[in-house]
């Protein structure tokens, strides 16, 4: 009887999920299993009366026993077989928890919960929380959950991507570089990292600059990040520096010329950027800076920055060595260049 009973309540969370599903449009295609470990069905996502071709897997927890004392969420304790399973799956799986007394169910992505756990370097996930506000609803499936398939769908169009980047067309090349470069899934990964290093020196100007962002993006993460002992980030941070410490003359100058008409700081800031991937080879590239900054035959914009990069683009360094530099054969013309621009300001 107790077996029995068990399916019964089991089935309950089943049953609610597939009429939240029919009610909102879309279709609910459950699985028969007879252990816990599976997921409970799938449901094939349907917009403005559309079959989408998106799929989510769906595992359903259903019981009173999974309420929190708080009575504002659900808690399930999981294993590292289950959490696995789950995000090895082929297409999102969410997790919906299923009161019978309040005949209420919320969910939550199994995926985006771990990864958010693991990049808080929590290892150890032994239950997984679905909070009530995260109800699920007609209005989740047609917002929410129809983002995290169409997100999750997209992994094969950055397969494309990646392979237009070895495209010979220059407009191709760059539209795959740029998604893989803001894209959730790919923008972090090391392969994005490695083909922006290849594209430093690309005749596309705008395809540089955009190599060049991402690079000093992923080098830049070890001073400003909000997590920068988590492993992943670490990881994608130690390979961005590696793999720009050896960058020859040929690179560095034109990482310098990329720069000659862009913002220095700020969000978008590409000299910033710029100055981020010159640390990871400082020595050669101090070299470099010296002597474009001593070259009066390169525009002068570039020749400040050049200056600007050797003290470390700090404006506090440069202030105090202005007057200094100002008696100089080789830089003097550079400082008066900057104060009458106001970018200094040196007592006479």
């Amino acid at each position: 009887m107790n077996y029995q009973k068990s399916r019964a309540i089991g089935k309950a969370g089943v049953i609610y999920v597939d009429r939240i599903v029919n009610s909102q449009g879309s279709v609910f295609r459950p699985v028969h299993q007879e252990d816990d470990f599976g997921v409970d069905g799938f449901i094939e996502l349907v917009h403005a009366e559309t079959v989408s071709g998106k799929l989510i897997a769906v595992q359903v927890k259903t019981g009173d026993s999974y309420l929190r004392d708080s009575h504002n969420q659900f808690e399930v304790a999981v294993s590292n077989r289950h959490l696995e399973y789950w995000l090895n799956f082929v297409v999102p799986v969410i997790l919906v928890c299923y009161s019978p007394s309040k005949d209420f169910a919320a969910w939550v992505s199994i995926r985006d919960y771990v990864e958010n756990e693991r990049y808080k370097d929590n290892r150890e996930i032994k239950k997984i929380p679905v909070p009530f506000y995260r109800k699920f609803s007609e209005e989740a499936l047609s917002q929410e959950i129809m983002s995290l398939a169409r997100a999750r769908a997209d992994e094969r169009l950055l397969i494309k991507c990646a392979d237009n980047c070895l495209s010979s067309d220059p407009v191709t090349r760059r539209q795959g570089f740029q998604i893989l470069c803001n894209h959730p899934d790919s923008r972090g990964l090391k392969i994005t990292c490695f083909l922006a290093r290849q594209f430093l020196l690309d005749g596309d100007v705008e395809t540089a600059k955009d190599a060049l962002f991402t690079l000093g993006y992923d080098v830049g993460r070890r001073r400003w990040s909000w997590n920068p002992t988590n492993k992943e980030e670490a990881e994608i941070i130690g390979y961005a520096a590696q793999i720009c410490s050896d960058l020859s003359e040929a690179e560095i100058r034109r990482l310098i010329e990329l720069i000659d008409d862009e913002h220095f700081s700020g969000p978008q800031g590409l000299g910033e950027r710029c100055f981020d991937v010159l640390c990871c080879c400082f020595e050669r590239a101090d070299t470099v800076l010296s002597q474009i900054a001593s070259d009066t035959t390169q525009p002068m914009p570039r020749r400040a920055n050049a200056l600007y990069m050797l003290y470390e683009c700090s404006d506090e360094m440069m202030q105090e060595a202005a007057r200094e530099i100002r008696n100089r054969s080789d830089w003097g013309d550079i400082v008066e260049w900057m104060i009458e621009r106001g970018e200094i300001d040196v007592a006479p």
